[in-house]
């Protein structure tokens, strides 16, 4: 009896002690439907790229050429990327590559934020095609892959931006 008394009272301080403000972003879930995550481990480092497609949430991001928006982030900062290694669906042509700098009006729109992150915006013209695999180098010589399932429109609900 005893027992179910004290786990009954640490249960009640434990409750009383957490935050009961919880905040949905619809927004955040959708990004998170359309990033992609990859890890290269080696003996002596790691590297995490993360990438978001960024088409499906923020149509306005879209210009009448109708590109494909991604943004790409690299952990930790130091590591090199080969900017001309990046493809789209294997296509080198008409890819642009931009770093972001710390305050940049983008990095506002990604899920995740980490300041030991290196961030770059990736556009490329329209692919006709169902997924879109963004590939490039990260010296010395490492190739990462990030494949995303492209669709016309977000399929979750999301309110007006």
């Amino acid at each position: 009896m005893k027992k179910i008394i004290f786990t009954i009272i640490i249960a009640i301080f434990l409750s009383a002690c957490s935050n009961k403000n919880i905040t949905h972003d619809p927004i955040k879930n959708e990004l998170l439907a359309y990033t992609q995550k990859t890890e290269i481990i080696n003996k002596n480092e790691r590297i995490l790229a993360l990438g978001t497609y960024l088409n499906p949430v923020y149509p306005n991001l879209v210009s009448k050429n109708l590109e494909e928006h991604f943004i790409v982030a690299i952990y930790p900062k130091e590591i090199d990327i080969n900017e001309n290694s990046f493809t789209v669906n294997s296509s080198i042509q008409d890819v642009m590559i931009r770093e972001l700098k710390e305050g940049d009006e983008l990095l506002k729109k990604v899920a995740f934020s980490v300041p030991w992150g290196k961030y770059y915006e990736i556009i490329s013209p329209r692919k006709n095609t169902d997924i879109l695999r963004l590939n490039f180098e990260i010296y010395p010589s490492a190739r990462i892959e990030l494949a995303f399932q492209k669709v016309s429109v977000s399929m979750y609900w999301h309110p007006k931006r």
